[in-house]
């Protein structure tokens, strides 16, 4: 009967330890998808922004050549004040235009700057669950090892650590 008891605890002690191993798993799952999603949104945002510059680059060559034809317009004939005059209406529309399209786009690219601080948040999230997982899991096969219910029960702690960063892992968008 004796030999029963600890027989019995190695089993239950096997057993969390397979569980710790199984929330190790969901854990690396859910931080590497993050983290591939934090890098997608990084590169969304990164062509936002770079379609903003090329929208404000086209908006300073528009005012360039508004300037440049108000400069000719002062020594120009009255026939080719009206050529002048209609070209710099149509550029002035072009630069209202590319300001609206700017802050369009400048929108985008903020709101794909969140959602990459949310990603990130919750890979960090996922990750310190798996540190904390691969520790307990390390304890408890040690503790299965040594025969030592106090450094089970200390795997035990980590365990419930990692739990703690998993479930917040989920819940990390409550926060922001």
């Amino acid at each position: 009967m004796a030999e029963l008891l600890p027989e019995k605890w190695m089993k239950v002690m096997a057993v969390t330890t397979t569980v710790l191993g199984v929330v190790a798993s969901i854990a690396t799952s859910r931080a590497s998808f993050y983290i591939t999603k934090s890098q997608l949104s990084i590169a969304q945002e990164a062509d936002q922004w770079a379609y903003y510059q090329a929208k404000s680059i086209k908006e300073d060559l528009y005012e360039i050549k508004v300037k440049a034809l108000q400069f000719k317009e002062v020594g120009a004939l009255a026939f080719q004040k009206d050529f002048i005059g209609q070209a710099i209406q149509q550029y002035s529309k072009d630069i209202k235009r590319y300001g609206k399209e700017k802050a369009e786009i400048k929108k985008y690219a903020e709101g794909d700057e969140r959602q990459n601080r949310l990603f990130s948040k919750r890979a960090a999230q996922f990750s310190l669950s798996v540190v904390f997982a691969q520790i307990a899991i390390l304890l408890s096969s040690i503790a299965v090892l040594l025969k030592l219910r106090r450094l089970w029960f200390l795997g035990l702690v980590f365990g419930l650590i990692s739990l703690f960063f998993i479930a917040n892992g989920f819940l990390v968008f409550l926060k922001i």
